[in-house]
């Protein structure tokens, strides 16, 4: 066993070595004296004095268990169990044996994500995460001994808490989901206006609206990690849906005070039209060509009038007529391709996270090709959002489609390819005219709807599986 002295020439070499070899740090670092009464030495291994606990000193070498440090400009020497690093490097440096061992073991459980578990001369081991329960055996300052699996290490005591600790669920935090678990990327979409989106450290950086889609790359508890337009922010999980939501009037639809048109009759332009409530609530559907009176307008918006009964109807699903099949007494060319039909196989693209709105766009013309009977012909979209509303773009164009209905106009859906630029798409498209639309010399009277990967209805609003089938069978069939 080393006596008093030999200790002291033992401590005295260390120094000389730490002197002689300047062992200086990459960069500095500032360290805190972890108890009251830390000795300070000289390079010949006297005590120059102590120093209380939370002295700030700067860490300028380290040999062994010795440290070279500077305090009020002097340089001077401390044991290396003598001292603690800052708060943000998080090394408490434990004694090696804690001499306050409480009465009997207990059970302290972590205060946060990411706690650090230290060895005895004060290196990180492991990092546990938020109530992981480990067994107290010992405690010193503010350094506690713990044992877990099996394992003894030391720990922070301001990282330990007697009971577990609450998760707070009000707001996102998304500064505690840095790292959030990572898992398989998805699609999402927005399930109301304005959900907002947060920075890491929980600010605010802006909102969306219903049914943007987003991309989730990781989820911790409430908290989702998103994507949107190249841009990486932190959402609440329950604004989020597996699918698009319904988008019904988000205010109550008021007549204007001299509304135009009044009491004039209007017809349902396709089947499923809803007619809502001056609260927003479903009352009924209307199917193709129902009659009612409207009574009022503002924007979108039609107050109308059937069997008696008042609700709101959008503008866009009202027609001035009822939608007919096109005269058959002297259509125009008798039919046939106007375009060389398509070969090869289509892509499969959905509606909303695809870019195929932007490649479909209003004012774009397309070629459509019927996979069973490889007619072929062109169409222009005017309109549509929750699927494009298209019209033949001649009378030619339209006796072509309606060869591919076998003469006849229906609301049947067929498969398609619809090529834009040389490249095939997958859809389905409906044979009933109706509506309105902007062409008005190619023997169509009204638009049709062509329909892509989960497209939904304007009326229903919902996904039609019939035409879903139909671009399934696009999709997989090669011309």
């Amino acid at each position: 066993m080393l006596t008093r002295t030999n200790r002291r020439v033992l401590l005295l070499l260390i120094v000389l070595v730490l002197a002689l070899t300047a062992q200086a740090l990459a960069e500095q670092m500032t360290v805190y004296t972890a108890n009251d009464g830390a000795k300070v030495y000289d390079a010949e291994g006297q005590v120059l004095g102590t120093l209380p606990a939370n002295t700030k000193l700067t860490l300028t070498g380290v040999k062994g268990k010795v440290c070279r440090v500077e305090h009020g400009g002097k340089t001077a020497y401390m044991l290396k169990e003598d001292l603690a690093q800052a708060a943000e490097l998080e090394t408490p440096a434990p004694a090696a044996t804690p001499t306050h061992a409480p009465s009997r073991t207990v059970t302290a459980y972590v205060a946060r994500d990411g706690a650090k578990v230290y060895d005895a001369d004060g290196d990180a081991i492991g990092a546990l995460n938020l109530n992981d329960s480990v067994t107290v055996t010992a405690v010193n300052g503010s350094a506690c001994a713990v044992s877990v699996s099996g394992r003894t290490g030391y720990m922070k005591k301001a990282d330990l808490s007697a009971d577990p600790v609450a998760k707070a669920t009000a707001t996102p935090e998304p500064a505690a989901t840095a790292t959030p678990e990572p898992f398989e990327s998805t699609t999402a979409y927005v399930n109301a206006d304005g959900a907002k989106v947060y920075s890491a450290k929980g600010g605010t950086l802006g909102t969306l609206g219903a049914n943007t889609a987003v991309t989730v790359t990781a989820a911790k508890g409430n908290v989702c990690r998103v994507s949107a337009n190249g841009h990486i922010g932190y959402m609440k999980k329950s604004d989020l849906s597996a699918s698009p939501v319904a988008v019904v009037p988000t205010a109550t639809p008021q007549p204007t005070a001299t509304p135009t048109p009044v009491n004039a009759t209007a017809y349902a332009a396709e089947d499923d039209v809803k007619v809502y409530s001056a609260g927003g609530s479903v009352l009924g559907t209307l199917e193709l060509n129902d009659a009612v009176t409207v009574t009022a307008v503002k924007g979108n918006i039609c107050q109308v009038t059937a069997g008696g009964r008042t609700g709101y109807v959008s503008l866009s699903e009202l027609s001035e007529k009822k939608t007919v099949a096109a005269p058959t007494a002297t259509p125009a060319p008798t039919g046939g391709s106007t375009v060389t039909p398509a070969k090869g196989t289509a892509k499969e693209m959905d509606w909303w996270t695809s870019d195929i709105q932007t490649i479909f766009a209003r004012g774009v013309v397309a070629q459509i090709t019927d996979v069973e009977t490889g007619l072929s012909w062109r169409e222009r979209r005017n309109g549509g959002t929750n699927h494009a509303d298209c019209q033949p773009l001649t009378a030619a164009d339209t006796a072509a489609m309606k060869k591919a209905y076998g003469g006849t106009w229906s609301w049947n859906r067929r498969a398609v390819f619809v090529t834009i630029n040389g490249v095939n798409y997958a859809a389905s498209i409906n044979g009933m005219p109706h509506g309105s639309g902007s062409i008005t010399d190619n023997n169509f009277n009204g638009h049709h709807c062509i329909h892509f990967t989960n497209s939904r209805t304007h009326g229903s609003n919902k996904v039609c599986p019939l035409h879903q089938a139909a671009i399934k069978k696009a999709a997989s069939t090669t011309l």
